[in-house]
């Protein structure tokens, strides 16, 4: 970028030249100054200066405007993006909030907090890697659950109880849970009546949290 200023102060240089230099003998030609003969190079000779003053200037002026401009996006703040600047609710207002506003994030840390309630061992999986597993939940009889949260309006499909059930073996679960806000495929309950998965929708989740609330006396 800076040899393309530089190029571009050499041609600012060589207009004012050229404009310098028939101004000049314009002037030299048609007045008594061509009388005096060493006149010609002083106009030559100033045509010259001017020019590479006005390159020179262009092209510190370009530069000086770059520099400027990349301190400006430097140090400009960086404004939050809604996803970043999204309030963290609290465990008590999750248990207040409509679970169909929740993020995924928020639905599993909902779910956490209810398997706790009913005596489970918690642990929260979830990120790259969980092989479809949010938590594992370990009851008194000591065998632990893979369980999968979906905060969805769409159905869930077999392909995610197929990857849970990679994701059981993965993780040494003796059994696997999905849950979700909405219902699941025909297909989707097959292959978990086959691999003995159970399925969670929405209906079932929705009257769960409701007695659960209504026992820690929340509406």
């Amino acid at each position: 970028m800076a040899r393309t200023y530089y190029a571009e102060g050499r041609q600012v240089a060589y207009i004012i030249r050229g404009l310098s230099v028939l101004t000049g003998l314009s002037i030299f030609y048609f007045t008594s100054l061509k009388e005096i003969w060493w006149m010609f190079f002083v106009i030559i000779f100033s045509s010259v200066l001017v020019g590479e003053i006005f390159g020179a200037r262009w092209t510190k002026k370009r530069r000086a405007d770059k520099k400027a401009r990349k301190q400006q996006r430097t140090t400009s703040p960086v404004k939050s993006s809604p996803s970043n600047s999204k309030k963290v609710l609290s465990d008590s207002e999750l248990l207040k909030v409509n679970i169909d506003s929740l993020s995924g994030t928020d639905f599993e840390r909902l779910m956490m907090l209810y398997y706790k309630d009913q005596g489970y061992q918690v642990e929260r999986i979830g990120g790259s890697g969980d092989h479809e597993v949010d938590l594992i939940i370990k009851g008194k009889e000591g065998y632990k659950i893979a369980v999968q949260c979906k905060r969805w309006k769409r159905d869930v499909g077999n392909d995610i109880v197929l990857r849970l059930k990679a994701g059981k073996q993965v993780h040494g679960c003796y059994d696997a849970w999905i849950v979700t806000t909405s219902n699941y495929t025909r297909a989707a309950k097959e292959a978990a009546e086959k691999l003995n998965i159970k399925l969670i929708n929405g209906l079932m989740l929705e009257d769960k949290l409701k007695r659960w609330k209504a026992q820690k006396g929340i509406s």
